[in-house]
């Protein structure tokens, strides 16, 4: 689903809309439904005047409670997307001042340890046990701020910084809470992927390598695909084992249209039936906006519905 109100949506999140969304979700057969928190930083997590991250407020867990609550309630689950590409893109209202600070997150250690110690950390062990709470992703497609990237803000990082945050971040969740899963939403399999020349640089060896915490890998693998991407990256032309992963795999993210020869209705299915461990359509209410998935999801719970019905 992305957001409601983008980088906005703690900490006083419109329920009524999440409810909604929820529900419509659920009633399709969605059972996990992915949601952006700081995305670019301009409300959370909030810095102090050194540029670090604040000492989270309880309001801002209370925030993300009610959004995990209001998901149980609809018996769904949240993957809570942490960062965007967008903490290093202009617009949004972001200023100047905060791209700053999420650069220096990104780059410096003790800024990064900081939103480790003031926030993330605390976060999560409030979190801990939640209902509603599925996993945490660290980025979604942070590919776009390294310097091969898209971002226009004239700010860029590098993969390393990237990789060292995902383990650093990681580490810290799993630390906080050793039942929670941890993802990280990579642009494309030219990232997630050892296979015909790309790289993949979330496996736990190059996670560690370079930021060297040894519980700061992934618990599952998410990669996102458009047409745009080329067909060398397609979930549709491609089984899951063709990746050559070592974890579970999700398409966090593609177009609900047809898609490289997939009739749109069959999205879902064809994804389900060709190895992958879950799909979230881009996205309720940007771009491909709902109901554009609701007869694709609803046609592979119709089939798989027994094994839907089993998930915790």
């Amino acid at each position: 689903m992305a957001w409601v109100q983008f980088a906005g949506d703690v900490p006083n999140p419109n329920l009524t809309t999440f409810n909604t969304i929820f529900k419509n979700t659920y009633n399709a057969g969605g059972r996990v439904i992915r949601w952006w928190f700081h995305t670019n930083g301009t409300v959370t997590p909030g810095y102090d005047s050194s540029g670090k991250a604040q000492k989270i407020p309880q309001t801002h867990i209370d925030g993300v409670k009610a959004i995990l609550n209001a998901a149980a309630t609809n018996k769904v689950a949240i993957n809570i997307s942490l960062w965007s590409f967008d903490m290093l893109q202009g617009g949004e209202s972001i200023s100047a001042t905060t791209l700053a600070n999420n650069a220096a997150l990104l780059s410096n250690d003790t800024n990064r340890q900081a939103y480790i110690d003031n926030y993330l950390t605390p976060l999560v062990t409030a979190l801990k046990g939640t209902p509603g709470l599925y996993s945490y992703e660290i980025f979604n497609e942070p590919e776009g701020m390294s310097q091969s990237g898209w971002t226009t803000s004239g700010t860029r990082t590098t993969e390393a910084f990237i990789q060292k945050t995902v383990n650093w971040l990681a580490a810290a969740i799993h630390s906080a809470d050793s039942t929670a899963l941890v993802t990280n939403g990579a642009q494309t399999f030219d990232y997630c992927s050892g296979v015909s020349g790309k790289n993949n640089y979330y496996s736990d060896t190059a996670l560690r390598n370079v930021g060297g915490k040894q519980n700061g890998t992934l618990d599952y693998y998410e990669v996102h695909y458009y047409a745009s991407n080329g067909t060398s990256n397609s979930c549709f032309t491609h089984p899951a084992s063709y990746w050559g992963l070592d974890k579970k795999l999700v398409m966090g993210e593609f177009a609900a249209a047809a898609t490289d020869g997939t009739a749109l209705a069959d999205l879902y299915t064809k994804i389900y039936s060709t190895g992958y461990s879950g799909a979230w359509a881009w996205s309720y209410d940007a771009d491909w906006r709902w109901p554009a998935m609701q007869t694709p999801m609803q046609n592979l719970y119709t089939a798989q519905k027994a094994t839907i019905d089993s998930c915790p």
